[in-house]
């Protein structure tokens, strides 16, 4: 452990924090990933309809939105430490709350709160790791490596729960997350993370709002994360519906995503330098992954259908890394925090859409409103190909 932190140039007053930050962004995303599994179990457990599921996903995205927002705010006030604490415990009291209250309101507060504690951890973490590693791309991605792997274990402590307590499974797996981030909690409440900064001077120019650049990868990004929302919230659910899978087989959909979701990040990765043209390598991505999706969407068989949707992981993993590496002329972290704030409604309204067109047609047809977003995607990507058709420099992913 010391030979990597070595490499990765963490000072050794600061690898306990840098230890402590990987481990909380993997308990994210062990969390991420719960709240898509616990969705058939609420939803079951509290006779929600359709629309009330959606909308109750949605919140979460909102509640990430919003901390997002105010993680540009509120650590140059309070300092981080004391806003990553005060924001973070949202997760926790939201998991709790999700687990013992049966009020529909209630429980979009709780998913509500549970969004903005992955969001705060997420700004945390990220921000922490740049700061504190010399080497920052090898620290980003063992960062984001850990964020997977803990996508990769949440199915498992569901399994295992359910060896015990059966049906309520879902309640002991949720507050065992509950218990993690708790950890967590305590763990940054005695680290040497930092107090108050001053806040850095940055390019208040709103000039890239008249531009194409900026533009075009907030919608493709927009039409990203309506997708990848849409299958973390929507798709356990929807297999069990379908009646593909077994129940305990379809816990580890998410896994098998996350799974093949990871593998085509670290191929991204490390193909990136050897790409001249992204723009080129975000059309096929795109139509990979409606072409995979199709082939998930109109199988009627099981193997087939978990096959093509590992295809989906695999291809759509690469566009948001690669989309934020062509933006061009609109750099400045301005213009980043409208490029997260415009792109993070896709992933706001899209579950709720889904929810409303499954209680009026059937979950099927909500599903199959994402393939016409990434219909939309392969258009959108086709539009930047010939506005952008002069970029055709390499950049790194």
């Amino acid at each position: 452990m010391q030979k990597l932190l070595s490499k990765l140039q963490v000072n050794p007053e600061n690898r306990r924090l840098y230890t402590t930050v990987n481990f909380a962004f993997l308990t994210n995303g062990t969390m991420v990933v719960m709240l898509g599994l616990l969705l058939p179990y609420i939803r079951s457990a509290n006779a929600l309809t359709y629309t009330q599921t959606g909308v109750m996903f949605s919140f979460h995205q909102v509640g990430y939105l919003l901390a997002v927002l105010v993680a540009g705010i509120l650590p140059f006030i309070i300092g981080r430490k004391k806003s990553t604490l005060l924001l973070c415990s949202g997760a926790i009291i939201g998991l709790v709350l999700a687990v013992f209250m049966q009020n529909w309101l209630l429980l979009v507060l709780a998913f509500a709160l549970t969004g903005v504690g992955r969001g705060t951890l997420s700004n945390t973490c990220n921000v922490t790791v740049a700061d504190v590693s010399g080497n920052r791309a090898a620290a980003l991605n063992l960062l984001h490596s850990g964020f997977a792997f803990g996508a990769l274990v949440s199915p498992f402590i569901i399994f295992l729960w359910g060896f015990a307590v059966d049906s309520s499974a879902w309640k002991f797996a949720a507050l065992t997350v509950a218990v993690l981030l708790s950890v967590v909690w305590t763990l940054i409440l005695h680290s040497n993370m930092p107090g108050v900064t001053q806040k850095k001077e940055d390019d208040k120019s709103l000039e890239f709002l008249k531009r194409a650049s900026f533009w075009i990868p907030a919608m493709l990004l927009f039409l990203y994360l309506a997708v990848e929302s849409s299958i973390v919230g929507w798709f356990v659910l929807y297999f069990i519906d379908a009646g593909l899978l077994p129940r305990w087989l379809t816990n580890f959909v998410p896994t098998m995503f996350w799974g093949m979701m990871m593998v085509g990040r670290s191929s991204v990765a490390a193909t990136s330098s050897r790409i001249h043209n992204k723009n080129r390598a975000l059309l096929i991505m795109a139509t990979a992954t409606a072409l995979c999706f199709a082939g998930m969407l109109f199988s009627n068989s099981a193997l087939l259908s978990v096959v093509f949707l590992l295809g989906v992981g695999l291809s759509l993993a690469g566009i948001y890394p690669t989309t934020m590496a062509t933006r061009r002329g609109a750099t400045s972290s301005v213009s980043i925090g409208f490029t997260i704030a415009i792109s993070s409604f896709g992933s706001i309204l899209m579950p709720w859409i889904i929810g409303a067109v499954a209680d009026w047609r059937g979950l099927a047809t909500g599903i199959a409103l994402i393939l016409v977003v990434l219909v939309l995607m392969v258009a959108v990507a086709c539009v930047k190909i010939i506005v952008e058709r002069t970029d055709v420099t390499p950049n790194s992913a």
